[in-house]
């Protein structure tokens, strides 16, 4: 009996070992999904910045679209970028811009 469990109490581990060590890819869940379509090109004291449509966007009377206020390069891309970008990303309203809507992207993924 004693060899019998400590076969089973060695398979038992062993399955523990493997299973424990199994990792599965976790998708990281976003906020929205959009499409930086580029720079914002008007000339007037409030504009600059790049524009942003976000799909399924779920706030009260939601705008076309929205400037980012963040500065591209902090977000990843470069001068090189060529827009449209598809994108995922979570977000939060700017409120202290007036004028046109900003928004404040905290984490952002190309698709």
């Amino acid at each position: 009996m004693s060899a019998l469990n400590l076969k089973f109490a060695a398979a038992t581990i062993l399955v523990f070992i493997m299973i424990s060590g199994c990792k599965k890819d976790k998708q990281e869940a976003y906020q929205s999904t959009g499409h930086i379509t580029g720079y914002d090109m008007r000339m007037c004291a409030m504009c600059g910045g790049y524009f942003i449509t976000i799909d399924s966007n779920d706030t009260t009377s939601p705008p076309i679209s929205y400037l980012i206020s963040n500065d591209l390069p902090q977000l990843g891309f470069n001068n090189d970028t060529k827009f449209p970008v598809s994108v995922s990303l979570n977000w939060q309203p700017d409120t202290q811009r007036g004028g046109y809507p900003h928004i404040i992207v905290t984490k952002i993924k190309v698709n």
